[in-house]
């Protein structure tokens, strides 16, 4: 098993939280060992150092941005929100911030509902960011390749 480190909430919008037991079961099957403080890991330290530590003892890094921060009224640089924003978990910036700079292999995946900003704006890191959407039932196929590139790149 390849020990990965997941970054993602530890708190997701029920619908979705169902749906992450058939990722982490293809996770399973496909070879990798799903490590996030919170969840699998019980916190020790503080939270950065936690996720260090963890995230050293692991061969890669899979970025799940799901739904965490939703917005309906505000400005962003002062310009009006004017439909609904959704955001990911500011520790999805961080730990993937962190997986990069240990040149680890790192799968970034957007889920279709959340704003592209940050690590997830295409581009903005040298990491392709793909898109899924947990609510289709085709979705677990549709980052099977993605998981698949990620397992090469781990152990070539």
């Amino acid at each position: 098993m390849i020990e990965t480190f997941v970054s993602r909430p530890n708190w997701a919008p029920p619908v979705i939280e169902q749906k992450l037991t058939e990722l982490y079961q293809l996770l399973e099957d496909t070879g990798f060992k799903a490590n996030t403080i919170g969840k699998s890991q019980a916190p020790l330290m503080s939270p950065f150092e936690d996720v260090r530590r963890l995230m050293k003892k692991c061969k890669c890094t899979i970025v799940l941005g799901l739904p965490q921060v939703f917005m309906h009224t505000g400005s962003i640089k002062h310009e009006p929100i004017t439909s609904h924003l959704t955001l990911p978990t500011e520790w999805n910036q961080i730990e993937a911030t962190m997986s990069l700079m240990l040149d680890m292999p790192t799968l970034v995946l957007l889920h279709k509902s959340v704003a592209a900003r940050g690590i997830f704006d295409r581009g903005a890191a040298n990491v392709f960011v793909h898109e899924f959407d947990s609510l289709n039932n085709s979705w677990l196929s549709s980052i099977r390749p993605a998981l698949n590139s990620l397992k090469e790149a781990v152990s070539p």
